[in-house]
């Protein structure tokens, strides 16, 4: 029970890593305001009986007002925001980078980059307001090491990197911590549909082999990065990015 009586905000949270999270922070006492376009998506996020502390909203993370909306959720249900986890991200692997579209690369920006922006942003004042609080961002292992086919993703992960680092010195007087995760390739829908984009037959089998321990992540496996980042346990802890990349950038 790290998570005893803390409110968190989780974006992304109706698949993949974000659905991994929001379902470790309930399981760890938390209460979860849980938000994602898919309202179905979000539907199974409980796996048992927690709907008194599940709260969700579906709608885009681009929008600010849905930001907003979620912090004054959080604290008119628990009157304190604790905690905010930014997992929601799109990709568009597959595309060389002089193919890529304007339209592509801005929508990837707005959700990996600007949507984070906006909820730590709206965050802010409620974790003021607490005392301080914890942001987790999602970034990437390939933002240490590169890539192919994917330059529109790989670049918006450099910048949560950059993002993170930034809003932690800002913040760190507020006692506001600011952390990134940095999965290695991770067993999720998302990346399942950039494997099938991928022109290469072997990019599957080749992205498995470049990690170390020769496997892709789990999203649980990534989600007990994220718990620890979030909990009292990295009450020291501000500005790092945590790779969990089944030794993908030592290989």
């Amino acid at each position: 029970m790290r998570l005893a009586d803390k409110t968190i905000i989780v974006t992304g949270a109706a698949s993949g890593i974000g659905l991994a999270f929001a379902q470790r922070c309930l399981r760890e006492g938390a209460t979860v305001i849980a938000v994602d376009q898919s309202a179905s998506g979000l539907s199974m996020i409980d796996e048992t009986d927690n709907q008194n502390r599940l709260l969700c909203l579906a709608g885009d993370v681009r929008d600010k007002d849905l930001a907003l909306q979620a912090v004054a959720l959080a604290e008119e249900r628990t009157g304190a925001l604790h905690g905010l986890a930014t997992a929601a991200g799109i990709s568009r692997s597959g595309i060389a980078i002089d193919a890529i579209s304007d339209e592509d690369w801005d929508a990837v920006y707005s959700v990996n980059v600007k949507a984070t922006w906006q909820f730590m942003v709206a965050a802010i004042p409620a974790f003021r307001r607490n005392g301080g609080g914890a942001v987790v961002t999602v970034a990437s292992q390939l933002a240490f090491g590169g890539g192919a086919m994917n330059a529109a993703y790989i670049a918006s992960k450099g910048a949560i990197v950059s993002l993170t680092k930034t809003a932690a010195l800002e913040l760190a007087p507020d006692h506001i911590r600011v952390n990134a995760i940095a999965p290695g390739a991770t067993d999720t829908p998302l990346f399942r549909a950039g494997m099938a984009r991928n022109p290469n037959p072997s990019a599957r089998e080749n992205s498995r082999n470049r990690h170390a321990m020769k496997r892709f992540g789990e999203a649980h496996e990534i989600a007990s990065g994220m718990l620890y980042l979030m909990s009292d346990e990295a009450s020291w802890t501000t500005g790092h990015t945590l790779l969990v990349d089944g030794g993908w950038t030592a290989a």
